[in-house]
């Protein structure tokens, strides 16, 4: 059957610009419970998963935001001697980043997104109003409503911060922080997750002093994004749109051989100006060297 979009018929996951079945549009559509329920149980299913707590630990000691490699490989020396990754998950990784499976080299362009506003905080930070939406996106029957919660501490977020309590500590203003998280959402998550309605958020606003020192995430500028009907490979094939329609600072596809070797997009938003970076990185390290730009599948792993 064909997508329709707008017709309420079908609670799409994923509609693609490249997949067709006689020359249109194909959609991959849920079971009853709609888009909702699969992305309610995909984010149930990282907090609750045995290995929750070395995926936590992996990913705010080691985090893909930096070009520094000596840093990261010392990190993971400390994990590796921990136990909670093995040498051999790395040496995985390293062989799939030199072999990716697709590539696309081309970076996106710089753009200057849409201008926000300065945010109305309230008194509870959590319930400052972020993006409320015209209509509530396509397979969801939740609120239309984005609130500093919403992408701070909802269930699934695996670093869940306090905004109002852990900006003074990172030393920066709340008012700052709220104002970039609604910069990130209107320009970011919003595009990604109107395309993509099975996308969740697992990190967006962090603690400073932790992870990469030049992480985006301390200041609202960033957020990690999963996709809960996507395969290794669909997270590449995603990123190619995002690059191509999102305006954005920092976008990097990211793959892990450790873990749960689930992807991710992480994804920056900077109100002063975007420089429009694109990497791919396995296991917290640019899978071609430091420094080269571009999308490269590395679901062959």
């Amino acid at each position: 059957m064909p997508y329709i979009p707008g017709t309420g018929r079908l609670n799409d996951v994923y509609h693609s610009n490249n997949v067709f079945a006689n020359f249109v549009p194909i959609a991959l559509w849920l079971q009853q419970g709609g888009t909702d329920a699969l992305v309610l149980q995909a984010m149930t299913a990282i907090t609750t998963s045995e290995d929750f707590e070395k995926e936590r630990e992996v990913q705010e000691a080691v985090e893909g935001e930096t070009e520094d490699e000596y840093s990261v490989t010392q990190q993971q020396k400390k994990l590796i001697d921990k136990g909670i990754i093995s040498q051999e998950d790395l040496k995985k990784g390293d062989l799939a980043g030199a072999n990716p499976a697709a590539s696309d080299p081309t970076v996106g362009t710089v753009s200057a997104g849409a201008a926000t506003t300065a945010t109305n905080v309230e008194t509870d930070v959590d319930n400052t109003i972020l993006y409320v939406w015209t209509a509530i996106p396509p397979g969801q029957t939740t609120t239309s409503t984005i609130y500093v919660k919403t992408v701070t501490k909802q269930s699934g977020v695996i670093f869940p911060y306090d905004v109002k309590s852990v900006a003074p500590e990172n030393g920066i203003p709340v008012q700052d922080v709220c104002d970039n998280l609604r910069a990130l959402v209107v320009n970011c998550w919003v595009p990604i997750k109107t395309q993509f309605p099975d996308a969740f958020i697992t990190c967006s606003f962090r603690k400073g002093g932790v992870g990469s020192p030049t992480s985006q995430h301390p200041r609202g500028m960033a957020m990690d994004i999963q996709y809960a009907n996507a395969t290794k490979a669909d997270y590449y094939t995603r990123a190619q749109w995002v690059k191509a329609n999102v305006p954005y600072d920092q976008f990097i596809l990211e793959y892990k051989t450790t873990g749960t070797g689930k992807p991710w997009h992480h994804i920056s938003f900077n109100r002063s100006g975007n420089r429009g970076q694109c990497f791919t990185y396995m296991n917290d390290k640019n899978c071609q060297g430091p420094g080269v730009q571009g999308l490269y599948d590395l679901s062959n792993t």
